[in-house]
């Protein structure tokens, strides 16, 4: 009965030791841990936080590139979004397309369509032409050490200098960014590795284009641009006189030839046949 007195005693003294050591440390430790718990908690919070405010940075960027209609807006976001996947450098791609489109359809694309200043002058021709090369320009060489999938942009835009190559009639350049854009693509896009290669094939043909001659037109003469019958018109614009027409007349009408009989029917009633 002693002895289990005394294993008693000897446990309630060890629990009430652990108790007060725990509680030592509680209070001379524990605000330490839990400090260092409640920083991490803050840090994990903190990136979350960050990481949707990435996010959404990122959708606002791919919204902005979606919904731009003008080159100068375009080259804006491509330098504002340069770390943003790829939206500076199809910005890019996309304000230089925008230019070679004004100059093949002979457009402003800051004019109203119809407006009457809306065709491009010399001037403004040589301007977009520069401007989209130096646009195509950064493209490549921004991308000038990417392979693979990520080539893609950079054949693009060696493309796109080629056909500024062949705006300016130069098919030696555009045969060599062609040949450069063949080789890149070569083993990730072999389809655009043949379309290069059918462009450079193509490129004799341009020496064959030519103007098609315009007839002078004579002050205050009536606008027939759209009449077929200026396209047919000798290019001096004398249109000859009509032939007249020559009719044989007829000697005798009332005759009853083999030759006007059937051309000369008679007007007069026939005769009514007497009855046998």
């Amino acid at each position: 009965m002693d002895n289990r007195l005394k294993d008693i005693q000897q446990g309630t003294l060890t629990e009430s030791r652990l108790n007060s050591d725990f509680l030592f440390w509680l209070k001379t430790k524990g605000p330490n841990y839990l400090l260092v718990a409640m920083l991490v908690l803050c840090g994990f919070m903190g990136f979350n936080w960050w990481e949707n405010r990435a996010m959404q940075a990122r959708d606002g960027a791919w919204n902005e590139f979606l919904s731009a209609q003008t080159p100068q807006e375009l080259i804006e976001i491509a330098n504002k979004n340069s770390g943003t996947d790829s939206i500076s450098a199809l910005a890019t791609l996309n304000a230089a397309d925008a230019y070679m489109t004004s100059l093949q359809t002979n457009k402003r694309f800051d004019r109203e369509v119809g407006a009457a200043d809306s065709a491009l002058t010399p001037e403004l021709r040589a301007e977009y032409l520069a401007e989209a090369d130096r646009l195509y320009t950064k493209v490549e060489g921004e991308g000038s050490h990417e392979s693979g999938p990520a080539s893609l942009l950079t054949v693009a835009a060696l493309f796109g200098r080629a056909a500024v190559a062949e705006t300016k009639n130069d098919p030696t350049q555009a045969a060599l960014y062609l040949n450069q854009a063949k080789d890149l693509a070569a083993k990730t896009y072999p389809q655009l590795a043949k379309v290069a290669d059918y462009r450079k094939q193509s490129l004799p043909e341009l020496s064959k284009i030519r103007d098609m001659p315009s007839r002078p037109v004579e002050p205050g003469a009536a606008d027939s641009s759209a009449s077929t019958q200026s396209l047919l018109a000798p290019i001096n614009g004398d249109v000859p006189a009509p032939l007249p027409i020559r009719v044989k007349p007829i000697e005798n009408p009332t005759a009853t030839t083999p030759e006007n009989s059937a051309a000369t029917p008679s007007t007069e009633p026939a005769a009514p046949a007497s009855p046998k």
